[in-house]
């Protein structure tokens, strides 16, 4: 019984020996891995791994599992993706069973955040194989774990999506200064029933004053205009004469009193209009809704509900309960004259603004101050004059505005800095100007999510939704947008759109570059070292950016190529 045992052990270690963990080992470079596509690719900040893995026949253990772990491998260090286990048909707690006879196949995908550092990098695939636990035991054979490879399937990250120029629509246009500003002062006249000669006590009143006060400044005339109106009371055909005399006489009364106080543009008729309005519905309207009279609602009803204009009088009038009111505290606001003078604002000239933003920053006003920061490209005299704007207004936009410097120069820390101080002076409000540049910030962070939101809250422009829009991987919205455009980002986002036959033409390094991989992307490999020769002859550091760009691996080979990176 002993001897045979040992028969049954012996045997039993022969079998684990030709088809166990050993034979697993010896024959893994039968395993087939296929990546798609070839090249690892970082689309939104991410690397998206899909793996396919073929097992031959007579290959997997029945009574084994094999934990694989694909993992980058760069410089550095090394990320690792989610492990999977697969199971011979014997073997439990894979999540695939792989058959001895047939052998098989399964399907994996995982994602890691992407770094710019796995460019040059190689992905490898780890692998442990063990028996099921019984038979370790049982066993006791040095082959009841074995380490499978590691076998390398992939070389470096392709990264050409994260190649966005950082072009963003800052949001800092928000002086409000206007090189032409119009102002205007109203006056009203009020006239008896059916009459238009304007009383001696109108010429006087307050209104008429405020008017002639404002004309002796002297502005420059814009234009005059004046509006007659009748109360809805009598025939329309008298109140539209009535209303018609008003305004003659009011034109003739503001012509005679404009030559008297010399208004520049009293004697230019082509700067006066006149409207005779007639009955005035919708003064009456207006005026009877926001009084204390009861039913209110009621005349309101009958002068929305009937159009005939002589029958909605007439019903008005039938209400006589309420028609003293209106006759006393409503049609008397009807029977007038508006005067209105529009002239223009004087305005100090540019040069004089950008000196004084310099010299006498308290000496302006804070749409001049801020507007004053658009005439100067010296970035130093800007923060200056946004220093400025704080410190004599507290007004949030001096605060954004620094912030908006700083982001041009890609100072992410500092700008948010400033943007949270120009919100702390909304008391915590966001401002859609702050919004948009904290989610410009958000977005060259790689926080994609929080970018779209705060996007979404500011209503931002098209172009910085494009741009997030190639960031996020959304590149055919993104090539909806830059459609015929031919700057750097449209035709990135062209690019990563499919589209290999578009050209950057801006006359930069970056699009030189872009342009190489254009080329290289098609074959054209002439083409693609013609453009990498102008891109790294207007920035060296483009050498760099070749030697470990994927785009390039078909010419790493070449003399031209070995010759323009060494």
């Amino acid at each position: 019984m002993r001897i045979l045992n040992i028969i049954y052990i012996t045997t039993f270690i022969i079998l684990l020996n030709s088809c166990g963990l050993s034979h697993m080992a010896n024959k893994y470079n039968t395993v087939n891995y296929v990546v798609n596509p070839e090249n690892l690719e970082a689309h939104a900040g991410k690397i998206t791994l899909d793996l396919e893995a073929n097992f031959p026949e007579k290959y997997f253990a029945k009574q084994a599992t094999v934990s694989l772990t694909p993992v980058l491998v760069y410089e550095t260090g090394e990320t690792a993706f989610k492990t999977i286990k697969i199971q011979g048909e014997e073997a439990t707690g894979g999540e695939k069973t792989i058959f001895y006879a047939t052998g098989g196949k399964f399907s994996y995908q995982d994602n890691i955040d992407y770094e710019k550092k796995m460019n040059n990098s190689r992905l490898e695939i780890r692998a442990i194989a063990k028996l099921k636990d019984k038979l370790r035991s049982a066993a006791n054979l040095e082959d009841q774990e074995q380490i499978l490879g590691p076998i390398n399937i992939a070389s470096g990250v392709m990264a050409t999506s994260r190649r966005v120029f950082n072009n963003e629509d800052l949001a800092n246009d928000n002086h409000a200064y206007e090189h032409e500003t119009i102002i205007e002062k109203t006056a009203t006249i009020y006239f008896l029933v059916n009459q238009s000669k304007i009383r001696t006590t109108e010429k006087s009143d307050e209104d008429i004053k405020q008017l002639t006060d404002f004309v002796k400044n002297k502005y420059k005339t814009h234009s005059i205009e004046i509006m007659s109106y009748a109360s809805p009371e009598g025939s329309v055909n008298t109140n539209e004469n009535v209303s018609e005399k008003r305004m003659k006489s009011t034109m003739q009364y503001t012509k005679n009193l404009l030559k008297t106080l010399k208004v520049d543009g009293a004697d230019n008729n082509e700067l006066y209009t006149e409207t005779s309005i007639g009955e005035d519905w919708e003064g009456f309207e207006s005026i009877v809704k926001l009084s204390q009279m009861k039913d209110k609602r009621r005349i309101n009803k009958i002068v929305n509900s009937v159009e005939d204009v002589e029958l909605r009088e007439q019903q008005i009038r039938d209400l006589s309960e309420i028609y003293d009111a209106l006759k006393d505290n409503v049609l008397p606001q009807l029977r007038k004259a508006v005067i209105v003078i529009r002239s223009f604002e004087p305005k100090r000239s540019d040069e004089e603004i950008a000196n004084l933003s310099i010299t006498s920053p308290d000496s302006l006003d804070l749409k001049e101050l801020l507007f004053s920061a658009t005439l100067n490209n010296d970035k130093n005299v800007q923060a200056s004059i946004y220093n400025s704007v704080i410190e004599l207004h507290n007004d949030w936009r001096g605060y954004n505005n620094l912030a908006c410097i700083h982001l041009s120069e890609n100072d992410l820390d500092k700008a948010m800095e400033f943007l949270d101080r120009a919100e702390n002076v909304l008391g915590g409000k966001g401002q859609h100007d702050i919004l948009t540049n904290k989610g410009i910030i958000y977005a060259r962070k790689g926080e994609l999510k929080k970018a779209q939101k705060l996007f979404d809250q500011a209503n931002t422009t098209e172009l910085n939704q494009a741009i997030l829009d190639i960031r996020q991987g959304e590149y055919n919205k993104a090539a909806r947008y830059f459609k015929n455009k031919t700057s750097y980002n449209a035709t990135l986002a062209q690019m990563m759109n499919g589209n290999n036959s578009v050209n950057c033409n801006e006359n930069t390094a970056s699009c030189s570059y872009l342009n190489a991989i254009i080329a290289a992307r098609r074959g054209e490999n002439d083409l693609a070292i013609s453009n990498l020769t102008k891109a790294v002859s207007a920035d060296a550091n483009y050498k760099i950016e070749a030697i470990n760009d994927i785009e390039f691996i078909n010419l790493r080979t070449s003399e031209l190529f070995i010759k323009l990176t060494e």
